[in-house]
């Protein structure tokens, strides 16, 4: 197990690409393609405002993140919307145009016979009792499992704990593409995490505090078509960038997108004319411009 810890993602991230470039525990080909793996590694960061970062080769894809972040916390499933901004959603779809992989669509939308989603339970637990360990969410589930499935869902389950006043959050990862999925992952986690702590302070703990964010992957990959990518970006600096703080809700407790969150994804074709003084919102808007 290899852990890595600082108050940044960029710091974790760059030092982790290095051991898995040059010191990888394994080199597989699942599927068919090569890949160099590590097992078991976690990424610890102290700061989770501190959640993206620049490289003068590959720095986060802010704008891609933006466009995830509104459909997420839209809880949609449906590729109408992500599609354009990543393409590789479409090879991945179900027969009927939807993704098994839609965080948001998980953890927001879908409800259990008491009328409980992911979300909610896990806010619930956590105003019930400040030291529950039941504030649980599920996102890889049974009904993934079936034969050619193109669309497995990577995140296994994410843990929200208070301890000492502060809000961790931990995800488990099955697998994780160093590449194409940690960077953006980390991103929407941890605007998660911002999300349930101002619900949190609202509804019960108006002095909580923001704590720290681990990401776990029991297998953290790169492809053989990125080795070169990485070797490139590890010449160049990691830079910290710090990730807007949250001020108006994305959703409701009840897991509904907000009011605000909704006039972005309505006003897609024109995003300009979305007004909104929210840092957070401001620089959605910045980036799908």
């Amino acid at each position: 197990m290899k852990i890595y810890s600082s108050n940044s993602f960029a710091n974790v991230y760059r030092d982790s690409l290095q051991d898995l470039l040059n010191k990888p525990e394994f080199t597989a080909s699942p599927r068919g393609f090569d890949i160099k793996e590590n097992l078991n590694v976690t990424l610890e960061i102290t700061n989770p405002l501190l959640s993206t970062y620049d490289n003068n080769r590959r720095g986060s894809q802010d704008k891609y993140i933006a466009a995830e972040l509104l459909w997420y916390f839209a809880g949609r499933n449906d590729v109408e919307y992500i599609t354009k901004y990543a393409k590789f959603w479409e090879s991945i779809q179900n027969e009927d145009g939807t993704v098994n992989s839609a965080y948001g669509n998980l953890i927001f939308t879908e409800r259990n016979e008491y009328m409980y989603n992911q979300y909610g339970w896990a806010l619930e637990s956590l105003s019930r009792d400040k030291d529950s360990r039941q504030a649980v969410l599920h996102f890889n589930k049974p009904s993934h499992q079936w034969p050619r499935n193109r669309d497995f869902v990577c995140t296994m389950y994410g843990i929200f704990h208070i301890r000492n006043n502060k809000l961790d959050f931990t995800v488990t990862m099955r697998s994780n593409d160093a590449i194409l999925g940690t960077p953006t992952d980390i991103a929407f986690f941890t605007c998660l995490q911002q999300q349930m702590l101002s619900h949190l302070q609202v509804l019960k703990y108006p002095d909580l505090e923001l704590g720290k964010y681990t990401h776990i992957m029991n297998s953290y990959h790169i492809y053989d078509k990125h080795f070169e990518l990485v070797e490139e970006m590890l010449t160049e600096e990691f830079k910290e960038i710090e990730f807007p703080t949250l001020e108006a809700d994305l959703i409701l407790p009840s897991g509904n997108p907000s009011n605000t969150l909704m006039t972005f994804i309505e006003n897609d074709s024109d995003i300009s004319k979305v007004k909104s003084k929210d840092a957070l919102f401001g620089w959605i808007k910045n980036q799908l411009l």
